[in-house]
């Protein structure tokens, strides 16, 4: 609700992709597909720098995503939970309980298994970038696909928007997802592997706070990479 109170008075001209639209080879509207991968883009181009982003998800519940380069390491903190992604490893915690619960991974190898830690965090109401990638790339490979664009500001932040529709065999059958110039994730609605997602942007910063990088205080964890033989 909090979503569709801040867009309805921003929502500015719609771009609307229609059949009258030039078409390659491929069947797909270079215009669609430009869209789509441009909102790509920009996704990947934030990867390059540090930020703290506040959302507030369904159901008036809060979620954050905080970004550093140096090392570079991110955290994704949904309500009750927390996976932290770095060069070592995917760190998942339950923080619903006392102590919090961890256990350490090592990264997942390409493919579907890649995403297998973002998708644990989507199914608490918290998606990330790697899941958005990973829907527009889909879209981008289905010439059915219906795509309109159009720019909001959430949080201060001005941000490109693609309502996305008509997907088949994907996690969505479609979506709304806005993205700041800076590359932030500003806000996502729709229904992902049968999690409703509805996250909106309330606060943003290039400064994250160092201690939301720590393991949960008293943590008991569990670490299930594999073990270096000795010498």
């Amino acid at each position: 609700m909090f979503r569709r109170a801040v867009l309805a008075p921003l929502v500015g001209a719609l771009l609307v992709l229609t059949s009258c639209q030039a078409i390659t080879d491929d069947g797909v509207a270079p215009g669609r597909a430009r869209l789509l991968g441009d909102m790509t883009a920009q996704l990947q181009r934030a990867a390059q720098r540090p930020y703290h982003a506040e959302y507030l998800l369904a159901e008036g519940t809060r979620g954050e995503i905080s970004q550093q380069i140096g090392p570079a390491r991110a955290v994704y903190a949904y309500p009750g939970g927390r996976l932290m992604v770095d060069s070592n490893g995917h760190t998942s915690c339950v923080t619903a309980v006392r102590p919090a619960r961890c256990q350490i991974r090592p990264l997942p190898g390409p493919g579907p298994a890649a995403l297998t830690g973002y998708s644990e965090v989507t199914r608490h109401g918290l998606i990330t970038a790697p899941i958005v990638t990973e829907l527009l790339q889909t879209a981008q490979l289905q010439s059915q696909a219906e795509v309109e664009a159009h720019d909001v500001t959430l949080a201060g932040q001005q941000a490109t928007c693609l309502d996305v529709s008509g997907l088949t065999d994907a996690d969505a059958g479609g979506f709304t997802v806005c993205v700041t110039a800076a590359g932030v994730l500003a806000s996502f609605t729709g229904v992902v592997g049968g999690v409703d997602v509805d996250q909106a942007l309330t606060r943003v910063s290039s400064s994250p706070p160092a201690a939301v990088f720590a393991l949960p205080e008293g943590a008991r964890v569990v670490d299930h990479r594999p073990k270096t033989p000795a010498p």
